[in-house]
């Protein structure tokens, strides 16, 4: 098990988790050094960092936004930025919104495909959260209309599938700048996700102010973490790493920690934080 991991998800968004049972299976797990980084949210936040408190871990002030680069579904992670920097609350509020929106879209797209969910249904799965994708995933299996969170993805609300619905978003340039202006870094999460242009469209967020990409992802290989740091080493990114969980049971998915994440690497990874004197960067320290 790796030592940091900074790429989780909690109920405050679309993981089934709440952050203080995040927080504790990474102690448990060993992990010593951690972010939550919620869709378009810093809610779970105040009870993450209680319990990294009270656990003796070091916890970042972390986020997960999507930005949208000429159609490419771009993912740009957060850390260390002030949560109360207004500007960066303003927007977060207003995408939480936007996904309220989107989620009525995907209904009324699933239902002319034959497939009739209630909007209200998938709210209340979400419960507090900002609602996402898998809170419609879930309500596919619960309705049986799936037969896994992953299939619905792969077959219905994925990119490209025909009900993935798109909302308004910042550009990369402009999400960067908004977390830099909260005094945040900026990591391009799992960029295998961005296809096959995926080292250009990181050399464009470079150009953008980008601070770092996530070389160290859950199921990523050997040769796949090498490929990512002669990247970050061309273009002077920091590194990062995480799991990315969030507890569905997906194929590729990992326990909290299970990475490829050696400890000199979250040595580094934090030694470029604390170089930075990021307001937010540390909620909680370890002891």
């Amino acid at each position: 098990m790796a030592r940091g991991d900074f790429h989780l998800h909690s109920t405050a968004s679309d993981g089934v988790r709440d952050p203080a049972w995040v927080v504790g299976t990474a102690a448990a797990n060993g992990v010593r050094a951690l972010a939550l980084t919620d869709h378009d949210t810093t809610a779970g936040l105040a009870e993450a960092a209680a319990a990294a408190e009270a656990a003796g871990l070091r916890l970042l002030s972390g986020v997960e936004l999507s930005a949208d680069l000429e159609g490419v579904d771009v993912h740009l992670l957060g850390y260390g930025f002030d949560a109360a920097h207004a500007p960066l609350r303003e927007y977060l509020a207003g995408q939480r919104e936007g996904r309220v929106g989107r989620m009525r879209r995907i209904v009324r797209v699933l239902a002319d495909h034959g497939l009739p969910l209630d909007a209200e249904r998938v709210l209340a799965i979400a419960g507090e959260a900002s609602v996402g994708r898998p809170h419609v995933a879930r309500a596919l299996v619960e309705a049986g209309h799936a037969a896994s969170v992953a299939e619905a993805f792969d077959v219905w609300l994925g990119n490209g599938r025909p009900a993935h619905v798109t909302r308004e978003r910042l550009s990369p340039a402009e999400a960067i700048a908004l977390l830099h202006e909260a005094g945040g870094a900026v990591f391009a999460a799992h960029p295998i996700y961005l296809g096959e242009a995926s080292d250009d469209i990181v050399r464009t967020l470079a150009g953008a102010g980008l601070d770092g990409i996530e070389t160290y992802y859950k199921h990523y290989d050997a040769e796949t973490v090498a490929a990512h740091h002669a990247l970050a080493l061309e273009l002077g990114l920091a590194e990062s790493g995480g799991s990315d969980y969030h507890g569905l049971g997906n194929p590729n998915d990992r326990e909290i920690g299970d990475i490829p994440f050696a400890d000199e690497a979250v040595a580094a990874f934090l030694s470029f934080l604390d170089g930075r004197a990021l307001p937010g960067l540390a909620l909680a320290g370890a002891g």
